[in-house]
């Protein structure tokens, strides 16, 4: 009986022992895990990282100086993202600065607050203006170069069926003056100058005209000639006289030739049927196919005026002969084209000789 009563004493005591250590250990893991809390509460939150610093530039940039000297030059700016603030942003050469003719290589460097670095580069391509190897131009012609008001009433038969004066539209309205004003926009470092050398009512086949026009091209005023005439020579309305219109302007060309010009020689315009003094517009077509056999054989170039109307009568003038303002300044606009693809000298790095593009002087 006391062996069991003991028994069961030692039984109690180790249940309680257990207990007790057992409950130790869960307070000791409290406390731990309440530390371990208070600690993450009160630690500050750390910073998102910082991105990288970087930085873009803008695009390349390519001007021409009208002068052909250094230019000042203003470019986009440079942009960054990322990095730690503030961001010192510098680009060299600076926006506004003077660029010499040729390609400049710009430098843009962004710098955070932790002095981290990034840059980028771009470039800046300043042109010298083109030129143009000649510079003095003869239009010789008839009315149409010397610039006929084709829309103006004044030009009109009156009730006698006489024919009032001509009407000359202002000098910029007409093809030699249109064309001079391109050319001079265009070539700012230069002075192009186109003569005109129009007469109202002159035909190829007069046998003043070539005299007249020797009287030009001996001056010694003139590089390269624009020739277009040969319209007054339909009027009779008989295309038996080409060869003799043809053979008239290959004397001219001839002539030019051996005084060293170069010769542009153009078709005529389209007529407008339906205007009073479209005489000939069914010869036209058949002309022009003349002018352009003359060109190759002689070794000219050709403008072709009546192929860049493309059939738009709306550039001819109520006569249905003369083209109107916006006629002319088509005329300007293909010579203007043709020239500049013949002569135009395009700029390089270094100067350059022009092309030898003249016969020699006989």
């Amino acid at each position: 009986m006391q062996d069991a009563t003991a028994s069961v004493r030692r039984i109690d005591h180790l249940i309680r022992l257990t207990l007790f250590r057992s409950l130790r250990c869960a307070l000791v893991l409290a406390c731990v895990f309440a530390s371990a809390c208070a600690k993450s509460a009160s630690a500050p939150t750390p910073p998102p990282p910082v991105d990288p610093l970087r930085i873009s530039c803008p695009s390349a940039v390519t001007l021409t100086s009208s002068t052909g000297q250094p230019t000042a030059v203003r470019y986009g700016a440079a942009a960054t993202t990322g990095g730690t603030p503030p961001i010192q942003l510098t680009c060299t050469p600076a926006s506004d600065s003077m660029f010499n003719i040729g390609t400049t290589t710009v430098t843009c460097v962004a710098t955070d607050a932790k002095s981290i670095t990034n840059s980028c580069t771009f470039t800046v391509t300043l042109s010298a203006p083109p030129k143009i190897a000649l510079e003095r131009f003869l239009a010789f012609g008839d009315s149409m170069t010397w610039g006929e008001n084709g829309s103006s009433t004044a030009t009109a038969f009156d009730l006698a069926e006489r024919l009032r004066p001509a009407v000359q539209l202002p000098f910029a309205d007409t093809y030699p003056g249109a064309l001079q004003t391109e050319m001079r926009a265009r070539y700012t470092v230069q002075t192009p100058q186109v003569s005109n050398a129009g007469k109202p009512g002159e035909a190829v086949t007069d046998s003043t005209t070539f005299p007249r026009f020797v009287g030009f091209t001996s001056s010694g005023q003139y590089s390269a000639v624009l020739l277009m005439q040969g319209a007054n020579d339909l009027a009779d309305r008989d295309s038996r006289i080409f060869p003799t219109v043809i053979s008239g302007l290959r004397r001219m060309i001839s002539d030019a030739k051996s005084r060293g010009m170069r010769v542009f020689l153009a078709t005529i315009p389209p007529e407008n049927p339906a205007g009073f003094r479209a005489l000939a517009w069914s010869l036209v077509p058949g002309f022009n196919d003349q002018i352009r056999l003359l060109a190759s054989s002689e070794g000219v170039t050709l403008v072709d005026i009546y192929q860049a109307f493309n059939n738009d009568l709306s550039l001819i003038g109520a006569d249905g002969l003369h083209p109107n303002a916006n006629g002319y300044h088509k005329i300007a606009d293909t010579f203007f084209a043709s020239l500049r693809q013949q002569l135009e000298v395009s700029p390089g790095p270094t100067p350059t000789a022009l092309p030898n593009i003249l016969p020699t002087r006989r």
